[in-house]
């Protein structure tokens, strides 16, 4: 039997006695102890309570089963259900209105309950064997609960007040780890876990709190934490396997998501940051192929900065707020990146090493900055957008087949392009549409196509022999279209086969081409 939620498990209690006529007495004890005819040994319980209104339950089936229940104080409820041979457990409370549950059902097990303080609550069910859990409370409204499924698991959990810590590891299948912490510098993780479908939930409330997964080898695993205050972390270090979940919520300011590294396939990571200053930081983030990273953060002054090695990833962050950081890095092929930021003075960055991979930037708001690098590869496609006033976009570029696509929409506009190496069948389009907007690009290689559109006024592209706007090469195709005013272009195109078009509609056009 497992009782996943002891107070409905009490409310039943109570309405069984109600009908079987028995009065809640000052203290009340019940046990109950089933053996098999003939055995040499069966079971023993001990119980000994001390205070009022105390409640204890024993319940034991099998042989050599031994439950030891100690209460002292006032309201407290103990149960304790063993099923099977050769099971320990030891209940032991103090002080006022305590309740612990625990419930097993096999061979060989052992589970221990210490509690002190007021109203802390305590839950244990295990099934398989050879399994050892414990959780020591000392403080108030404390809650642990621990559900193993397996055999030769060990759990231990301690609780005193603020700065809890809850730790479990597990070696099997279908093991749950259940944790709810309120105070501060509490500690709730899932370490050196080998199996598969195995559960943890950890919530936190309060400020420097640490959350945890550390040592996971296994498939179809699944993490969930919250933690709600400031100056939390949540590590997830040395996770393995394929189909894994990670899910982290934090909210307050000054929180911290590590990941180092996850590593397999088809993983999912979901996190979501609201506040100030809060932080995701992953350098070797995910390795394999076909994962998921999905990361929102609502505030100011956050950073998120995911990197991935493998194929077929898909990361997207999204800020909402001023002062944020955003960046990725794809090395493999046939990876996503989507960043997408709303306020001002924010930044995003994307670099692609490897083939086919795809980076969407879009940025709206004030004084924003995008950059996206591309090296040693081939049929990348960039894209960026940006919709506000004073926006800089920059991407360089080194391979082949490689496609770059920005737009921006406000004033005081700025794109410069650089490419290195030999550049084959590059596609470059740049649009802007506003005032003072200016283009800076230097292309070099072979098979270049390049397409500029302004709308707007005062207009720039520059090049010769200032500042770039050189592009090189051979076969290379520009095309620059200005509408507005004091529009200005300049040049040049190097190489042969060259094809130059520039269309300028307004006041104070200026256009220089040279093509050698």
């Amino acid at each position: 039997m497992s009782y996943k939620n002891p107070r409905k498990h009490i409310l039943g209690m109570a309405i069984a006695l109600a009908f079987t006529g028995t009065a809640m007495a000052d203290n009340e004890a019940i046990v109950v102890q089933t053996s098999v005819a003939g055995v040499l040994e069966g079971n023993e319980a001990f119980v000994e309570q001390r205070g009022s209104i105390n409640l204890a339950i024993v319940d034991q089936d099998g042989a050599l089963n031994n439950t030891e229940l100690n209460q002292d104080g006032v309201w407290h409820e103990g149960y304790a259900f063993s099923a099977g041979e050769d099971n320990w457990i030891r209940i032991e409370q103090l002080d006022d209105w305590h309740i612990a549950f625990v419930d097993i059902d096999g061979n060989e097990n052992t589970a221990t309950v210490t509690q002190s303080g007021f109203w802390n609550v305590a839950e244990i069910a295990i099934t398989g064997d050879v399994n050892d859990a414990a959780v020591f409370q000392n403080g108030d409204q404390n809650e642990a609960t621990i559900l193993l499924s397996g055999d030769a698991n060990f759990v231990e959990l301690h609780q005193d007040g603020d700065a809890n810590w809850t730790n479990a590891g597990f070696n099997g299948n279908n093991n749950e780890l259940f944790s709810v912490q309120e105070g501060s510098f509490n500690e709730s993780g899932m370490f050196q876990l080998t199996g598969d479908g195995n559960l943890m939930e950890v919530a936190q409330f309060g400020d420097g709190n640490v959350g945890g997964v550390v040592g996971v080898n296994g498939d179809n695993n699944t993490f969930y934490i919250q933690q709600s205050g400031n100056d939390n972390a949540f590590i997830a270090f040395d996770v393995s396997g394929e189909n894994n979940l990670v899910d982290v919520y934090q909210s307050g300011s000054q929180n911290v998501f590590i990941l180092e590294p996850l590593a397999g396939v088809d993983n999912t990571i979901w996190v979501q940051q609201e506040g100030v200053g809060n932080e995701v930081d992953a350098p070797i983030g995910v390795t394999g192929n076909d994962n998921l990273v999905d990361v929102w953060q609502q505030g100011s002054a956050n950073v998120a900065f995911f990197a991935t090695f493998g194929d077929s990833h898909d990361i997207e962050i999204y800020q909402d707020g001023s002062q944020n950081v955003g960046e990725v890095v794809l090395d493999g092929g046939m990876n996503q990146a989507f960043i997408h930021s709303e306020g001002e003075f924010n930044y995003a960055g994307a670099a692609a090493f490897g083939y086919n991979n795809t980076i969407s930037i879009e940025q709206y708001g004030s004084d924003n900055y995008a950059l996206a690098n591309v090296e040693f590869g081939f049929d990348n496609v960039i894209d960026i957008h940006q919709d506000g006033v004073e926006n800089f976009a920059y991407v360089e570029f080194m391979g082949a087949d490689n496609q770059f696509s920005i737009e921006q929409s406000g004033d005081f506009n700025e794109v410069v392009a650089t490419g290195a190496g030999i550049l084959f069948d590059q596609q470059f389009m740049a649009q802007q549409q506003g005032d003072f907007n200016l283009i800076d690009v230097l292309l070099a290689g072979s098979d270049n196509v390049m397409n500029i559109t302004q709308i707007g006024a005062g207009n720039w592209v520059t090049g010769d022999t200032g500042p770039s706007f050189v592009q090189g090469g051979n076969a290379g195709l520009v095309s620059i279209s200005q509408l507005g005013n004091d529009n200005l272009v300049m040049g040049s195109q190097m190489g042969s086969g060259n094809m130059m078009t520039v269309t300028q509609v307004g006041d104070f056009n200026t256009a220089t081409v040279i093509q050698h």
